[in-house]
């Protein structure tokens, strides 16, 4: 039986990336309450392995003030738990998939 992964369409790019060259990974794991606490966050990936949280970033939605906001409390949050949080940014996905994943399996965020 073949489970239907649930996502954007950039999340599913980098779900298919990391799957590809079998790296393993949480998919939307929930920590400090998840969407149900203030300051909580739902984690598109985490690379356990490497303590990286990698969380992918839509331009339209991430990019409004209330939700960068929300997101610097949420990092904030995950880098007090020990993770290394690198942001994917929607645009870097799509133009350069192989650069921005290789920099976020080292823990570096492009620029």
């Amino acid at each position: 039986m073949v489970t239907e992964i649930q996502g954007s369409d950039i999340e599913l790019i980098v779900y298919g990336w990391l799957t590809k060259r079998g790296i393993f990974f949480s998919f939307q794991s929930s920590h400090a309450g998840g969407i149900y606490e203030l300051g909580g966050a739902v984690v598109d990936f985490t690379l356990d392995e490497l303590d990286i949280a990698l969380r992918v970033h839509g331009e339209y939605w991430h990019r409004q003030v209330a939700k960068r906001g929300q997101d610097i409390i949420q990092r904030e949050m995950l880098e007090a738990e020990g993770w290394t949080v690198v942001d994917l940014w929607e645009s870097d996905i799509k133009d350069n998939l192989e650069e921005t994943m290789e920099k976020a399996l080292q823990g570096i965020e492009m620029l």
